[in-house]
C-alpha cells in the first residue's frame, strides 16, 4: 500500500481548497498558528485612541500621560 506523503504545505493547500476559495494557504496557516487571518486583526481600533491633547485616563494635558501610556493603563 502506497503511503500518502502529507507535509505541511500539502495540508494547508488541502484545507484552503476545502474552504471553497474563501481562504488561501497563508490564511489557513495564520488561522491555525495565530488565530487570525491577517496581522491587521490585531491592530487597535482607532476609535479607542484618545483625542489629541487627552490622556488615556481621560484627563486633558495629564502630567502622568507618559506613565499611563507605557504602563497599560
Amino acid at each position: 500500500m502506497r503511503q500518502l506523503e502529507f507535509d505541511f504545505s500539502n495540508r494547508y493547500k488541502i484545507l484552503a481548497e476545502a474552504s471553497g476559495g474563501k481562504l488561501t494557504e497563508e490564511d489557513v496557516y495564520n488561522l491555525e498558528t495565530y488565530g487570525a487571518k491577517h496581522p491587521s486583526e490585531f491592530a487597535p481600533d482607532p476609535a479607542d485612541e484618545p483625542k489629541p491633547g487627552y490622556c488615556v485616563c481621560g484627563e486633558k494635558d495629564c502630567p502622568d500621560e507618559y506613565a499611563h501610556m507605557t504602563s497599560g493603563y
